[in-house]
């Protein structure tokens, strides 16, 4: 067991702000699918996964996760007052490098076998923590989670991520492929906390016919007092070997194909012939490494890239001040915490304009967007930035009050989220969402 005081100082390190403490603690269980909670490392990449469940600890309620590993790592594990139990089993996401037929045959039997296992190793750790709530963490674990509560008793709750079925609903057989989502929202809960990622996934939910009454919409909100504005760090810049008026293009996300990083490589590659001192900074790390370093190299710009690995959340915000240019060009949505917190630190983004992007960064007000089918003039558009320091500098003063408006703090959300939990558990009930359109009752867990 850890101390209280690490206890402590892993939850403010995680969280960065103090939740209220609660009067009544519940114990909750909570399933999750994914072997790697950090996807580059402890400390880097998506903070959310993590967040939720560790805001729950310190408000003083007592939580329980099972979690599948790889060999020779089972047993408990504490991390900021969270209990993690953890059993041998595979991650429920196949290799997308895979061909088709091979990667859906993975995912196929990667999801029955955690439909299987997790479920029972649930059961077992309930019989000791008698859990007063049950929580599904990603949308992959909803059928077993509903599985759990339903021979405990217990009041269920679905905390999923976004979704990627928004890029699938003119793909047929895309569609049909990414079962999984597609049998998790339409699972019965009694609340749902979906991120808002930026992704169109109203229609995904109408399409699937699923209740909006217990949907709980929210976009993460921003560590105002980490991502602030400030001068270019020029120790740093040293540190990357940048030329001295270097233009900085910076990308800050997992080096993975479905984040388009090539279409970052091949701009840069044209904005070159005209802004030599332009430069690349793509921070994170991810599968997709080998083949950007390799494309860097056949477009003649190696020498103009730099990639400086994953960095711990807290320490982002020099990294961001660094860039002239944040830039993010995705397919399924733009509205992510690079974004967010780019623009809380008062630097220029641009990005490509899917899903709600359009909801965060105003064109020629808080951003640059640019149309899918205008991807061609991104280089152009680069040159004009660089030429008009006066109208990037613009750009992210407006960006940041927007911004804090738009996503409020994280301490507002974690405590909301918190609250829902709470109020679950204390009514048993469905606990109203913020959608504005409920469609038709039959997913509803009232229904049962």
């Amino acid at each position: 067991m850890t101390s209280d005081a690490q206890t402590e100082r892993e939850q403010r390190e995680l969280l960065g702000v103090t939740i209220r403490p609660t009067e009544q603690p519940l114990t909750v269980l909570g399933l999750v699918a994914w072997r790697k909670l950090w996807s580059m490392g402890k400390g880097a990449g998506a903070s959310a996964f993590m967040r939720g469940w560790t805001a729950l600890a310190a408000a003083g309620h007592r939580v329980h996760l099972v979690q599948p590993c790889e060999a020779g790592e089972e047993g408990e594990s504490e991390c900021g007052g969270v209990r993690f139990h953890k059993y041998k089993g595979p991650e429920v996401f196949s290799d997308p490098a895979l061909a088709l037929p091979a990667r859906l045959w993975s995912r196929a039997w990667r999801y029955e076998y955690y439909r299987m296992r997790a479920p029972g190793k649930a059961l077992h750790l309930a019989n000791r923590i008698a859990p007063d709530i049950v929580i599904a963490y990603g949308i992959m674990t909803a059928p077993s989670a509903r599985r759990v509560a339903g021979r405990l008793g217990c009041p269920l709750i679905g905390r999923y991520f976004g979704n990627t079925l928004s890029l699938a609903l003119h793909n047929r057989r895309r569609w049909y492929g990414n079962f999984m989502e597609r049998i998790g929202f339409r699972v019965p809960v009694n609340a749902m906390i979906l991120t808002n990622d930026g992704s169109p996934v109203l229609d995904v939910l109408r399409r699937l016919e699923v209740d909006f009454t217990p949907i709980h919409y929210l976009r993460n909100g921003i560590p105002e007092d980490v991502f602030t504005p400030g001068p270019r760090p020029e120790a740093l810049a040293r540190k990357l070997a940048l030329p001295e008026n270097a233009f900085v293009l910076m990308s800050v996300t997992r080096l993975a194909s479905e984040k388009r990083l090539d279409r970052v490589m091949r701009a840069l590659a044209v904005l070159r012939r005209e802004r030599p001192e332009a430069v690349a900074i793509l921070l994170g790390d991810g599968p997709e490494k080998p083949a950007l370093e390799r494309l860097a190299a056949e477009l003649g710009v190696a020498d103009a890239v730099r990639f400086p690995g994953p960095v711990p959340n807290v320490e982002l915000a020099p990294w961001y001040r660094l860039a002239d240019v944040v830039v993010s060009l995705l397919d399924r949505t733009n509205a992510s915490n690079p974004v967010f917190e780019a623009m809380a630190c008062e630097r220029c983004v641009l990005a490509l304009d899917v899903g709600t992007t359009s909801e965060v960064v105003r064109d020629r007000e808080t951003g640059v967007l640019v149309a899918p089918d205008r991807e061609a003039e991104i280089p152009r558009i680069f040159a004009e930035l660089a030429r008009d320091p006066e109208r990037r500098h613009a750009l992210g003063r407006k960006a940041r009050p927007f911004i804090l408006d738009l996503c409020g703090t994280v301490k507002t959300r974690l405590e909301r989220e918190v609250g829902i939990v709470e109020e679950v558990a204390r009514t048993r009930g469905v606990v109203r969402g913020n959608l504005p359109e409920p469609t038709h009752t039959s997913a509803s867990i009232s229904s049962r």
